[in-house]
């Protein structure tokens, strides 16, 4: 039971990090919006956009990796539900 909390714990702080790169993505979004906004005719427009969708495959998959980890926390939670009924039935 407690390797499995080690890995509910390890989960979690896996999933912070995963929260703070999709904000760290989401930040550069917008930097990079209000940058086209300010300054469109200085900049190169193709190379902002280019840059803006790599950002945005980025997030994609962080959010999907995201995903998979809360899909496995949950049921690494039923799993230790399930643990913690048998030891209090015992």
């Amino acid at each position: 039971m407690a390797e499995l909390l080690d890995d509910y714990n390890g989960m979690i702080e896996e999933e912070d990090e995963l929260y703070m790169g999709i904000q760290v993505c989401e930040e550069c979004t917008d930097h990079l919006l209000d940058l086209i906004s300010e300054k469109a005719e200085a900049i190169h427009l193709p190379t902002a956009k280019a840059i803006l969708s790599a950002v945005q495959v980025i997030m994609k998959d962080l959010q999907t990796e995201l995903l998979h980890l809360r899909i496995e926390k949950s049921m690494l939670t039923w799993e230790i539900s399930r643990l913690r009924e048998i030891q209090n039935k015992a």
